[in-house]
């Protein structure tokens, strides 16, 4: 048990070490179409979830403070800690059923409080690309504007034996962040959404100067 723990340890370290090493020397363009307000609902897909930690930091400057959903099992373990290093706070949610009553407080929550949602659309286990109705759902119910974000990289290793074809940007990479505000949005009416910032610049605008 304590060499597992050492071992989590570890890779944590490394983790928030490459991170803060990323953010010295990448180089970001922001494609904007949104008015950021007192609290949105941010989605993003799950391979680009390394490299969200410093956008939603970034974008945390620009509206309310940030929680992400991480799941509750052993691999949200390094997603809270690199969230908590980015300044974010993650709401940990079990898989399945059991998700129900943790949602049901999350949202519960956000009448009470003004903080804005992110979640990996195709999380935690995909498939790929496919978006789940949570980030919907949570639109929906707290009448909150749904926020996607979409990332385009010109240098990075693609895990490509994982499901999400996970990405780690290398150092220097220059990164395409495209955000578009769809409103609010149902569960059951999911827009068309972009897998590639690069296709979603038609849509939005350069922001001078970010």
């Amino acid at each position: 048990m304590k060499m597992k723990k050492l071992a989590e340890n570890t890779l944590q370290w490394l983790f928030t070490k490459y991170l803060d090493f990323i953010e010295r020397t990448v180089k970001i363009q922001w494609y904007e179409e949104n008015h950021y307000g007192d609290s949105q609902i941010f989605g993003f897909w799950h391979e680009d979830s390394f490299f969200m930690n410093i956008v939603l930091d970034k974008l945390s400057a620009k509206t309310t403070p940030v929680d992400v959903i991480v799941t509750a099992d052993t691999r949200g373990n390094y997603i809270e800690n690199m969230v908590q290093k980015s300044g974010g706070n993650a709401l940990r949610v079990p898989d399945g059923f059991k998700a129900f009553t943790a949602l049901k407080k999350i949202v519960q929550d956000s009448y009470e409080k003004t903080h804005s949602i992110a979640v990996a659309l195709d999380g935690p286990l995909g498939p790929r690309h496919e978006p789940k109705k949570l980030a919907f759902y949570l639109s929906e119910h707290a009448q909150e504007e749904f926020v996607g974000i979409s990332l385009s990289y010109s240098s990075c290793l693609r895990l490509k034996r994982r499901w999400d074809k996970y990405v780690i940007p290398l150092p220097f990479t220059t990164v395409t962040v495209a955000v578009k505000d769809y409103g609010v949005v149902k569960k059951n009416a999911v827009p068309e959404l972009p897998v590639d910032a690069e296709f979603a610049k038609g849509a939005v605008y350069l922001l001078k100067g970010a």
